[in-house]
């Protein structure tokens, strides 16, 4: 049952440790909002407040984080006759503008890792892996910031350097299906959401995702190098892919032109 009350947002966001309880009242409408969001964005038709205990924590995690992010800016401002202004208090000085934005990111990138906690369990859940917000989340080989981190080279890289690295990662992706085919493609990130990749699946990948990581990097001859081995993998062991192999992608790469044989009927002499 996710229900956010003054203890357990004080234990999860610690910039909000011994808050008075008028600023933990100013933020219930964000912890609905938060709610709300993760709830339409994420477990879709799942109820969000019948969840097993990890996920719950991790719910509650990111809508405190989520909510504190986006009325941080609001907590220290009245609206006077004359405009807004910033509460006065004697016994604390005011935050400088740099502090109180690197907070805003820390908290951003916490509300982050606790979204990309949450897909990350979902992975294989049988009531969230063929829905309309599983294939909304997982639609690419780079679905949570850990592939950032672990086939790009960005070991700081949170949720946000995700949004921003889309546009390259789906260029990438579509040279990827020149390759290995739509359809294919489109397969593996099915079993990627199932959590039913054969060992074979797997190795491809992470080949795969080393492929774009180059690409992100800008490093072009290292991505095509990681394409042909790509190629390899699928046509060593063809017999593993059996998708790729009843691909269009397949069948013209192996496509046998019309050999004019001297035993033919219609043999041509030239």
């Amino acid at each position: 049952m996710i229900k956010i009350d003054k203890d357990k947002f004080e234990k999860i966001v610690l910039a909000g440790t011994n808050s008075t309880a008028v600023v933990f009242e100013s933020l219930e409408d964000s912890f609905s909002i938060s709610t709300q969001k993760l709830q339409r964005t994420v477990f879709g038709a799942m109820d969000i407040n019948n969840l097993p205990e990890a996920l719950t924590l991790d719910a509650e995690r990111f809508i405190c984080m989520d909510a504190f992010h986006c009325t941080i800016p609001q907590l220290d401002l009245v609206l006077t006759a004359t405009g807004f202004g910033v509460v006065n208090n004697q016994n604390v000085s005011p935050a400088s503008r740099e502090r109180v934005e690197a907070l805003r990111n820390l908290v951003r990138q916490c509300a982050d890792d606790a979204l990309d906690c949450i897909i990350t369990t979902l992975i294989g859940n049988k009531d969230w892996m063929d829905s309309a917000n599983a294939r909304l989340m997982v639609d690419s080989l780079f679905y949570t910031a850990d592939q950032l981190r672990d086939y790009a080279g960005k070991p700081d890289a949170h949720r946000t350097d995700l949004h921003a690295l889309r546009p390259a990662i789906s260029e990438a992706e579509e040279l990827i299906f020149r390759t290995i085919s739509a359809e294919f493609f489109t397969y593996l990130i099915s079993q990627i959401r199932k959590n039913s990749l054969s060992d074979y699946e797997t190795l491809l990948v992470w080949t795969l995702r080393k492929a774009v990581g180059f690409f992100i990097n800008n490093q072009l001859p290292a991505f095509k190098k990681e394409l042909a081995n790509v190629s390899n993998l699928l046509e060593n062991d063809i017999d593993k892919f059996p998708v790729y192999r009843n691909s269009e992608a397949y069948k013209v790469k192996h496509f046998e032109y019309y050999k004019n044989e001297k035993d033919d009927s219609c043999y041509f002499f030239g």
